[in-house]
């Protein structure tokens, strides 16, 4: 079974603000991501449905279509909605934490961010989404061969 490493995964960086998005780029790359920027929801939503990212970070504050918009149709794709979002934030409100949890978020990075906790919030989201793929892969291979079992043992009867 191959397991990717984190090094290998590509993020999706999703910010309106070219300082903020430049910075989270920087502090990733220099990590060895790969990486995906886009300035806007819109243009973020086009390019995942062409190739998908590994895990996304997510401004909550564009115009147009928000953060808590994008998050919510990536979570309504079957083919998206694995994808772990990972907010990025101004807002300090209990309740737009709630919502960003309600809609799908994995996480929350506030704004201004310290590029240790990125490093590590990113690190961990990761570790989960490929200890979940092992796991749902595990399984996969466990059912197909409970179901050569039962074949098996229908074909000795």
């Amino acid at each position: 079974m191959t397991h990717r490493t984190e090094k290998s995964a590509e993020i999706m960086v999703i910010d309106d603000t070219f300082e903020s998005l430049q910075l989270l780029v920087g502090i990733l790359r220099d990590k060895g991501y790969r990486l995906r920027p886009a300035n806007s929801g819109k243009i973020a939503l086009a390019s995942i449905k062409v190739r998908r990212p590994d895990l996304i970070l997510l401004d909550v504050r564009m115009p147009g279509m928000d953060g808590f918009e994008v998050c919510q149709k990536l979570k309504a794709d079957p083919n998206t909605k694995k994808i772990p979002v990972v907010f990025v934030t101004a807002l300090d409100e209990v309740k737009d934490t709630i919502r960003g949890f309600e809609l799908g978020g994995a996480d929350f990075i506030t704004k201004p961010f310290q590029p240790e906790e990125v490093i590590a919030r990113v690190n961990n989201q990761l570790e989960m989404l490929f200890l979940r793929q092992e796991l749902e892969q595990s399984n996969e291979s466990l059912n197909k061969e409970i179901q050569q079992q039962k074949k098996t043992e229908y074909d000795i009867v």
